[in-house]
């Protein structure tokens, strides 16, 4: 996982480094908050984006996720945002498995979940298998806008 603002330098270290990098620059370059919900080709279906408006809830609601195929960056653009992160735990049972049809996989609530405020402006990078619990509400539910770049990891 990594987290950061796209107006720091760059600080990724990974061997998906240069997609990356890509993405961020993209980021930069791309008024988001001008262009509707929906799903964007980048680089056909090896990466592309998804620009949601959706309500933040509850904490306590939500299952965590993960992804078998795709690093997601997620860059909040509007509002305030929680999202909960653990690190990958192969053992982990899927309580609800969609990773053929939509590369993604729900797990029941995990302890020690950690918590992340996004501001706009800022990301979070997180590699397959890592769970996330994005759209939680830092104080109370509030519409937020936030574009999700799918990278096909290699």
């Amino acid at each position: 996982m990594i987290i950061g603002h796209l107006h720091q330098a760059s600080t990724t270290q990974s061997s998906a480094s240069a997609d990356i990098e890509r993405v961020l620059q993209h980021l930069r370059d791309t008024d988001y908050n001008k262009i509707s919900p929906g799903k964007y080709p980048i680089d056909g279906e090896r990466m592309f984006a998804i620009v949601q408006d959706p309500i933040t809830q509850n904490w306590d609601t939500g299952l965590p996720e993960f992804h078998a195929r795709h690093i997601d960056v997620q860059c909040l653009l509007s509002g305030e945002e929680a999202l909960g992160f653990l690190p990958a735990n192969p053992s982990l049972v899927p309580c609800d498995d969609f990773l053929k049809e939509r590369d993604i996989a729900f797990v029941p609530a995990q302890l020690n979940e950690t918590r992340i405020v996004l501001t706009p402006g800022m990301y979070a990078v997180f590699f397959p298998g890592e769970l996330h619990r994005p759209c939680r509400a830092v104080n109370q539910s509030m519409p937020i806008k936030k574009v999700v770049i799918k990278i096909l990891s290699k």
